[in-house]
């Protein structure tokens, strides 16, 4: 059903096409718009026969052309014989092409022009012919159809490498947006197993703990339910490890390992960052503006972890701005001295003094909420600290004044950066 739609639809456009012409030669005989356009939806297709495609055309286009005629009233003679060769120019037309060009199974682009050539001549040699009874014939004629052939068939070759073109942008763009949602993802679960494992080795003190409690308790004699309470939490403990082990080895295992050492341009890193935290400002209707100041281009190596330390940097600054009018937030990123400087600054609340010391500490968190008593989980800085310092062996420090702003700064050696792999991935 589906099928006998498009094709009553390429029908209707070739007849209503057909009707942009202009006369050549012998009485009847038109040069037509939908000689160009006939080829190019016999391309996007190709899963038509074109013998019945044309059929179908062939009755429709003269058909409707010979309504305009006898409305324009001409003479019902007049009618029939351009109505006549057009149907013999269509099937003319689908016949060629479909032995030339749709029956090939590995048939290219200058296959479909080579066709459509002589698919558009042939077929208006025939009409021109029948129109003149097969005599007076003048070698310019067929120049100049040889030349008209070309130039239409030329057209709509430009128009399918155009939509052709337009497709592989589309393509593209669509894959870049993908991509740097990978990136996005696999940096976030990267860092969020990074802070599994710091916590797994938390948990391995208690059990340690729990069950040193329980030797304790044996040795000096303590009622047996102390005991067992003791040794059940030491147990228990035990069997949470394997779980969280269980679950951080298949967070690492869905991530090929051989790609976390290929590198990646520090421009193209900030690009998937600042596209993602663009679209966050614009999807909440935030007045924030984001400046990237990028004086020195390097090759990152562990570009996941990046990622996650600028992301929850920037997004900090955007939860500190309360709502403010002119929003704003600055990342300056060079080299110096060997070392990559890291600067992610904001006009936002700011941090207090007393407070300064414990911004790096887990569960310390100023975005609490008067009104409903929610509190970040507050791990975003512990996170970037914890990587700055244990994945980069570099060093994080911050500045700020409350109700100014807040200024981090971040120094990793270039050495632990870049890393020793030479091979570049490119999000480009």
């Amino acid at each position: 059903m589906k099928k006998i739609k498009t094709v009553f639809i390429i029908a209707a456009c070739i007849a209503l096409s057909s009707q942009v012409y202009f006369n050549l030669f012998a009485p009847g005989f038109t040069i037509t718009l939908s000689v160009i356009v006939l080829p190019i939806l016999l391309y996007f297709n190709r899963e038509i026969n074109p013998l019945y495609l044309t059929a179908i055309v062939g009755i429709a286009s003269p058909l409707y052309r010979g309504l305009i005629m006898y409305i324009s009233n001409t003479s019902l003679h007049q009618i029939v014989s351009p109505v006549f060769t057009d149907i013999l120019f269509y099937f003319t037309y689908g016949m060629v092409y479909y032995f030339l060009y749709w029956k090939k199974i590995e048939a290219n682009l200058t296959n479909f022009f080579v066709s459509a050539v002589l698919s558009d001549f042939i077929g208006n040699v025939l009409e021109l012919s029948a129109l003149m009874a097969f005599k007076g014939y003048k070698y310019i004629m067929f120049q100049d159809l040889v030349i008209i052939a070309f130039i239409r068939s030329t057209i709509a070759v430009g128009v399918i490498l155009l939509f052709r073109y337009y497709s592989f942008l589309l393509v593209r763009e669509e894959h870049e947006k993908r991509y740097r949602k990978l990136i996005l993802i696999t940096s976030k679960i990267k860092s969020e197993v990074y802070f599994m494992n710091k916590n797994k080795t938390d948990i391995e003190g208690v059990m340690k703990k729990a069950y040193y409690l329980y030797k304790t308790l044996s040795e000096n004699n303590y009622p047996v339910e102390f005991q067992n309470a003791s040794l059940d939490v030491a147990k228990d403990v035990h069997e949470i490890k394997k779980d969280y082990a269980s679950v951080i080895k298949g967070l690492e295992e869905i991530f090929d390992k051989k790609y976390d050492n290929v590198k990646m341009n520090i421009k193209d890193i900030m690009d998937i960052v600042e596209a993602d935290v663009k679209e966050h400002i614009r999807r909440n209707k935030l007045n924030v503006y984001l400046d990237f100041k990028i004086y020195d281009n390097f090759s990152v190596e562990k570009h996941y972890y990046l990622v996650s330390i600028i992301r929850n940097l920037i997004y900090n600054s955007i939860e500190s701005m309360e709502k403010r009018k002119n929003g704003y937030i600055r990342i300056v990123i060079s080299k110096r001295q060997g070392e990559c400087i890291f600067v992610v600054s904001d006009n936002g609340s700011g941090i207090k003094k007393k407070d300064l010391a414990y911004v790096f500490n887990p569960g310390f968190s100023t975005k609490f909420n008067k009104e409903t008593g929610d509190i970040c989980r507050g791990i975003g800085l512990t996170h970037v600290n914890g990587i700055v310092t244990d994945i980069f062996k570099g060093s994080i420090s911050v500045v700020s004044e409350e109700k100014k702003g807040t200024e981090f700064t971040i120094k990793i050696k270039e050495e632990k950066i870049e890393g020793d792999q030479d091979e570049i991935l490119c999000c480009r």
